[in-house]
């Protein structure tokens, strides 16, 4: 299996500075070719609340549930949370998340490996199979950032287990610019740039991003600490990612967290900030396992989840999976509940970039709700079932007439 923020000034800034990036990345087209930007970045410093800052969500509703992580001190001060093999945060759907390359940073902390195929951070869901991409502890149990085509995955070297889960805070990222992922644990380099596929496969069966699980068919929850989560568009230069591993695992105001949370400084990569290639000035860390790409079908079978974990007991299918643009398509969503049809529950159709509702149904007593759905561009669409937020999603994928 290889599958934030201050005041509400500064979160409407936020919301308009995602929508700028996220029309940024229809316009990327190749790696390295401006500086990259920040996406969003979670650093868990509200200290209470169901949400958290850039938009997210704590376990699988508005109110406390048992699969909220648990908040606790980070570093000097700052807050952190605790995933406990059974707890997330599950963000929107949105556009912005899905960029043609990236940079995942995280710090994160346990005294001992989580266990293999454990995910710090997981974008999408096909199945048990794999995420878009995932930043997760990989067969050997220590860090590895993949991502994957649609057919097979590419995963960059694995840190060593004792390397990152020794009871410290340590800072690890990883980096796809399009042709080569690599992976960083504190600024260093582990193992050799591991060769990738061009292009990342969003249009999966879920399009939902979690920190601390998988959640596709099966669960792979966490056990072990996050203090940060940033995400990029665009690939960063090894050095540059040094700098940003020392100034995360560096001191931090040590007052008591505000009540209105101050985000901390969003930094900004210029072009040479944003040349993945370029030499690395620290070590090379020696890897658990080389970088490998291996096909879908051919990888090894997870261990199952621990139990209690949040497995996706709510899943919708819808009855097709392709739409065309301008065509009005009828449709059939079956809703399940354990397996059991999943009566009175509303499903809606969203335009993945816009959020606009485009057709909604509620299901009947059999699980299946009709929906009328006519895309306008292409792109993809959301189905999802309104108010659970314990039930999959799946994408559309939008395409020519």
């Amino acid at each position: 299996m290889q599958g934030c923020r201050g005041s509400r000034a500064v979160a409407r800034v936020t919301a308009a500075l995602l929508a700028a990036l996220g029309a940024l990345l229809l316009a990327a087209t190749t790696a390295g070719a401006d500086a990259s930007s920040v996406i969003g970045q979670w650093r868990f410093d509200e200290g209470s609340g169901q949400t958290v800052i850039d938009d997210g969500r704590l376990g699988s509703s508005d109110v406390e549930d048992e699969h909220d992580p648990g908040r606790i001190p980070g570093l000097s001060g700052g807050g952190a949370l605790r995933f406990d093999a059974k707890t997330f945060v599950r963000l929107p759907t949105t556009a912005a998340l899905e960029p043609a390359t990236l940079t995942v940073e995280a710090v994160v902390r346990a005294t001992a490996s989580p266990g293999r195929y454990r995910y710090i951070v997981s974008r999408g869901a096909q199945s048990c199979e794999a995420a878009s991409y995932g930043l997760y502890t990989a067969a050997a149990g220590g860090i590895a950032f993949y991502v994957y085509n649609g057919t097979s995955y590419h995963v960059s070297a694995t840190a060593v287990p004792a390397d990152v889960w020794n009871g410290q805070w340590h800072h690890v990222a990883g980096v796809f610019d399009g042709g080569f992922l690599r992976l960083y644990v504190d600024g260093h380099p582990v193992g050799d740039p591991q060769p990738a596929p061009p292009e990342i496969a969003y249009a999966l069966g879920s399009p939902d991003t979690y920190f601390g699980t998988y959640q596709g068919t099966c669960a792979l929850p966490l056990n072990g600490d996050v203090d940060m989560v940033r995400i990029w568009r665009g690939p960063l230069a090894p050095d540059f990612i040094g700098s940003l591993s020392d100034a995360a695992l560096g001191s931090r105001p040590a007052d008591p967290p505000p009540a209105t949370p101050d985000p901390g400084s969003v930094p900004t990569a210029t072009a040479a900030e944003s040349d993945a290639g370029a030499p690395a000035s620290r070590s090379t860390l020696a890897p658990a396992e080389p970088g490998q790409a291996l096909a879908a079908t051919s990888k090894p079978a997870p261990k199952p989840a621990a139990p209690g974990a949040p497995a996706r007991a709510c899943v919708i299918k819808p009855s097709t999976k392709k739409l065309r643009v301008g065509r009005k398509t009828s449709m059939t969503v079956h809703v399940a509940l354990r397996g059991r049809p999943l009566k009175a529950v509303k499903v809606v159709a969203t335009d993945a970039r816009s959020r606009k509702r485009l057709a909604s149904g509620k299901t009947a007593r059999d699980g299946q709700a009709k929906l009328k759905v006519k895309p306008s561009r292409r792109g993809t669409v959301t189905v999802k079932v309104l108010g659970r937020m314990d039930c999959a999603s799946a994408s559309l994928q939008v395409v020519k007439k």
